[in-house]
């Protein structure tokens, strides 16, 4: 008998990574969104292809999939009797999760997987926590994996989605013990050790081309990380960043080196195609003090190292969001970006890292239309 798993978010992550290691395993995939216009696109087609940029396999064609909308009377039988629960919807609507949960298992009598497929120091941790504070009385587990996949709609398609080929799935195991039949499934132990290294170094160096190519101009993110400046920047930073990074984590020089190098070769890889205005997206939480900009910035200067770089890109982060507010769901600022970045990170207007940042802001809008990074450094 199939195994029966239940995606709450049918977005890019959400059908282009997680549903592809469901469909090649032969689980029986039900979609779950709060989208009525992208559910009934799923109930429509009954099928979507998932490409490759590199054209390096052939498209997997998934089919035969279930969708529903959010809290709906069959969203709510499915989650009942569901063997897996993956999210793909954000850590911060992971409450929202929690609460259509919650009506799904009421009475369940076999246990539940939930795994979480988000962004974050422990998203897992965020939807145990959500769960419990729900009263969910069923039997359940909580996991979590770290998304190394980029992926993208197919435009001018209705559902098609582009993936890069990477088969690796990183799972917490410390809660979910049993063996996992995903195709590239790794159990990892301290999965919050793991995912902070992947923030602070896939994801700084992410935040740092997706805010630094907006400012710069430039829609693609790989020409964004291939541009001398920015890809200078990264140089410069990681010359900093790892030896830090290597104590903080208590591991290897080399291994440090070579996992900054593998995040260098994905972001810089001209066959994968992604965006700033995407990868920018939800700035508030990305300037947040546990974040891919914050953390860094503060590890490099208790290890005695130049945080100017990362000052700078939260710089750009927040003139980012200064100009895109209230378009792509990014909410209106209410202060200053400077008041709102110290506000996030409980900081005093007159601290050093406020003032450099405040500095490097205003430097930006002064040289809005041709804007060289290293000079402003």
């Amino acid at each position: 008998m199939s195994k029966k798993a239940v995606v709450i978010g049918a977005g890019q992550s959400g059908r282009g990574y997680t549903a592809r290691y469901l469909y090649e395993k032969g689980y029986e995939i039900t979609f779950i969104d709060e989208k009525k216009e992208l559910v009934e696109l799923l109930k429509e087609d009954r099928a979507f292809s998932i490409h490759f940029y590199h054209m390096d396999r052939t498209p997997v064609y998934v089919r035969d999939f279930c969708a529903y909308a959010s809290y709906s009377e069959e969203a709510k039988n499915a989650i009942g009797d569901a063997d897996y629960v993956f999210t793909a919807v954000g850590e911060q609507n992971l409450g929202d999760v929690a609460k259509q949960l919650k009506e799904g298992m009421e009475g369940k009598r076999k246990r539940t997987v939930v795994i979480t497929c988000e962004n974050g120091v422990n998203p897992g941790r965020v939807m145990r926590e959500h769960m419990e504070r729900e009263g969910i009385q069923a039997d359940y587990v909580v996991s979590q994996t770290a998304i190394f996949c980029s992926t993208v709609i197919v435009r001018g398609t209705r559902l098609d989605i582009l993936s890069q080929n990477e088969t690796y799935f990183p799972y917490d195991c410390d809660e979910f013990t049993d063996p996992f039949d995903f195709e590239g499934a790794v159990p990892v132990h301290n999965f919050e050790k793991f995912f902070k290294r992947k923030i602070y170094t896939y994801n700084c160096l992410a935040g740092l081309i997706s805010y630094c190519g907006y400012i710069k101009g430039f829609e693609v993110y790989g020409e964004a990380a291939v541009d001398p400046d920015i890809s200078g920047l990264m140089d410069r930073l990681l010359e900093e960043l790892n030896p830090c990074l290597e104590a903080y984590f208590e591991i290897s020089g080399e291994e440090q080196a070579a996992f900054a190098k593998k995040a260098l070769d994905k972001f810089k890889d001209q066959y994968i195609l992604d965006y700033n205005i995407k990868n920018g997206r939800a700035p508030r939480r990305k300037l947040g003090p546990t974040e891919r900009i914050m953390t860094p910035m503060r590890i490099l200067i208790e290890h005695g190292k130049d945080p100017s770089i990362m000052q700078f890109v939260a710089a750009a982060a927040l003139t980012y969001w200064q100009e895109l507010q209230g378009k792509n769901n990014e909410p209106l600022l209410e202060k200053s970006p400077i008041e709102t970045f110290c506000e996030i990170n409980d900081l005093s207007a007159d601290d050093p890292i406020a003032v450099k940042v405040e500095s490097y802001f205003r430097a930006i809008q002064q040289n809005r239309s041709n804007i060289h990074i290293m000079s402003l450094l």
